[in-house]
């Protein structure tokens, strides 16, 4: 029988031959490796082939000491392979799903992209990548998205050409597989990065946006593949992120000082402060 290793690593295999055999079952591997952009394609891989569903993961530790949250009992916890030692080990997350809460818990915080952050957006951006958002925000995205694969391609083709043997990629010169594997990383960087924004990126593409994916058959060409995109997209998201928090901060600042504001006004003319009480009027504590 096979070790738990081997059964793991068995089962990535079949992970990453499974999600680029269909168009659908590509982007659905997108969609959660966009919720999940700050974990790696290896684990990302690992995740999507046992918990489709996950939306926030971690270990125990952070959501027991961090978060203060429990994991339930009758979790089972997402495995992973862990190769940053010296051998490879199994780790273990679990999605927050799997939690419950306590007194002191915190949730975790999963920012929101909406359209009253497209401007802030598409000028940092077009600041980082020089490529204007005049067209609005997915039309930007595409064009960032073929600029990073071809610099992926350019920085890193030697090693990907290494990994068609075997392939449908095999069939090609290299011309024509840096031309594949481009389309395959462009196509699927936008999708990711519009999915996590909520964009609904099955609006922006058809089935056939996507045929470039099926020549990436092995697991070996998957994973080329998909450590492209995941860490291209996490490049974006992160910045997306970053920018969308700061314009929260700001004018939550800007709401606090305003309100400040109004109540020093009212108490000056002996008005009664108009705020709600402060017990969770949001349905938070």
């Amino acid at each position: 029988m096979p070790s738990n290793m081997q059964a793991l690593a068995q089962m990535a295999d079949r992970a990453a031959t499974q999600i680029t055999a269909s168009h659908e079952s590509w982007t659905d591997f997108l969609k959660i490796a966009a919720r999940l952009y700050k974990y790696p394609y290896h684990e990302q891989l690992m995740i999507y082939a046992q918990r489709p569903d996950a939306t926030a993961c971690a270990g125990y530790e952070l959501w027991n000491e961090k978060m203060r949250r429990y994991i339930r009992r009758s979790s089972k916890g997402i495995a992973l392979i862990d190769a940053s030692g010296d051998k490879p080990r199994i780790r273990y997350v679990f999605d927050v799903s799997d939690t419950g809460s306590r007194d002191d818990s915190r949730r975790p915080f999963l920012w929101e992209y909406r359209p009253e952050h497209e401007d802030t957006v598409t000028a940092a951006l077009e600041q980082e990548y020089e490529v204007s958002g005049k067209k609005g925000l997915a039309d930007q995205l595409e064009q960032i998205a073929g600029q990073l694969a071809n610099e992926y391609w350019e920085n890193h083709q030697y090693d990907i050409l290494r990994t068609v043997d075997g392939s449908f990629l095999e069939e090609y010169d290299e011309f024509n597989i840096g031309a594949q594997f481009r389309s395959a990383a462009s196509v699927s960087i936008t999708y990711a990065v519009l999915s996590r924004c909520g964009l609904e990126p099955d609006e922006y593409f058809e089935h056939e946006d996507f045929l470039s994916i099926f020549d990436f058959n092995t697991p070996s060409t998957v994973a080329a593949l998909g450590t492209a995109v995941s860490e291209q997209s996490e490049r974006v998201l992160r910045q997306i992120e970053v920018t969308v928090k700061n314009y929260e901060r700001q004018h939550l600042a800007e709401r606090s000082a305003t309100h400040g504001e109004q109540s020093d006004l009212q108490s000056e003319r002996g008005l009664p402060d108009s705020r709600p009480d402060d017990h969770g009027a949001d349905g938070e504590h």
